[in-house]
């Protein structure tokens, strides 16, 4: 029989849902608790290769409060099997961290509080000093990780960082930063076109042309330019294309928003999406934020109606990409992300006969 491969995930809750969620779903953590354990049984049932199959086991801390992983639990060293932990009698919750996941939040990943710039700080550590550690973000994730790890110039800090050979921007010192949309709000599933460079990773998403998972945000991730550029030169830059250092890559765009998630092969993920919510909760915590900001009530309702216009009557559960963004995630904490395309053979539905990536003991 095959050992398994067992992966322990930290989710970090950003942000208590809204009461009304709470009461139905609870945490966030939670939620993603549940989807990340179904995507797991999913990949293993239709894994007919001689493949670990997987293990998950994720562990919740509250970002918010300033409780976050310990360093010291951190996966330093490639895993021992999982006989060997069974035979010493670890539970699984004991086992170092091999994966970070930070949750989606109505705060901004620019908002000056203490919990935030703590988070930034703890993101810039995990990168730099533990490489066998990855990490994964869902909108405000995302966000705060772009804020974390790219907006600082290239050549500082962040070694591992440097200009792409191939990039067509005139820069090679742009950062990125995070800001309050220009177009404003992006509600719903809206279209998002991946690279085919970043499907090529994942066989899950292979088959979703356009992506489509629930938004709902109004701060995106954009270049922030060289003081003292014009707004010419600027605009000749974005004309080019967004161009980030390599090896990171954006995994897609939609028409109001061109960072819809960024990848570091083996490192980073993150969606500007959730496929955490349906439609139902998306609803719920757009009425949520609209009560806080003290939108128009017509403006929340125009809102509400974007995010459920979506959904195809009698296929609540499965009218959008989130259960093939679920199994893409769990490939990527899992090390199954990185085999080259050409090894990769993806039939009806999702086979993943050629995930040929060995998992690591």
């Amino acid at each position: 029989m095959t050992t398994p491969q067992s992966m322990h995930i930290a989710i970090l809750d950003a942000e208590i849902p809204c009461l009304s969620v709470y009461a139905e779903r609870g945490l966030f953590s939670s939620q993603f608790k549940k989807l990340l354990q179904n995507a797991t049984d999913r990949l293993n049932k239709n894994d007919s290769s001689s493949i670990s199959p997987l293990r998950v086991h994720t562990s919740s801390f509250d970002a918010v409060g300033g409780t976050l992983p310990p360093l010291s639990i951190l996966r330093t060293e490639k895993s021992p099997s999982i006989s060997e932990f069974e035979r010493l009698n670890i539970p699984s919750a004991f086992r170092p961290i091999d994966g970070i996941l930070i949750t989606g939040s109505g705060f901004s990943a620019y908002d000056q509080h203490v919990w935030i710039r703590g988070l930034i700080d703890y993101i810039r550590v995990l990168y730099e000093e533990y490489p066998l550690v990855k990490i994964f973000g869902s909108c405000f994730g995302h966000q705060i990780i772009a804020q974390a790890l790219l907006s600082r110039p290239l050549d500082v800090g962040l070694g591992v960082i440097a200009p792409a050979a191939d990039v067509t921007s005139t820069s090679t010192s742009t950062t990125f930063h995070v800001e309050h949309s220009s177009t404003g709000y992006e509600m719903g599933i809206q279209p998002i076109t991946l690279k085919e460079e970043f499907k090529k990773h994942f066989p899950p998403l292979a088959r979703t042309e356009p992506f489509r998972i629930q938004l709902i945000h109004g701060d995106v991730v954009v270049p922030k330019f060289e003081s003292g550029q014009t707004q010419t030169q600027q605009q000749q830059q974005q004309q080019g294309g967004i161009a980030l250092p390599s090896p990171w890559m954006n995994i897609g765009s939609s028409s109001a928003c061109d960072i819809q998630g960024l990848y570091v092969p083996g490192r980073i993920l993150t969606f500007q999406g959730h496929f955490e919510f349906d439609a139902w909760l998306n609803a719920e915590l757009c009425r949520e934020f609209g009560r806080r900001g003290g939108w128009d009530p017509s403006l929340i309702e125009e809102y509400v109606r974007d995010i459920e216009k979506s959904v195809v009557p009698g296929q609540e559960d499965d009218d959008d990409d989130s259960k093939a963004a679920a199994e893409a995630v769990i490939l990527f904490f899992a090390g199954r992300d990185v085999t080259p395309a050409s090894k990769l053979s993806v039939g009806s539905g999702v086979s993943l006969n050629g995930m040929l990536t060995p998992p690591m003991e």
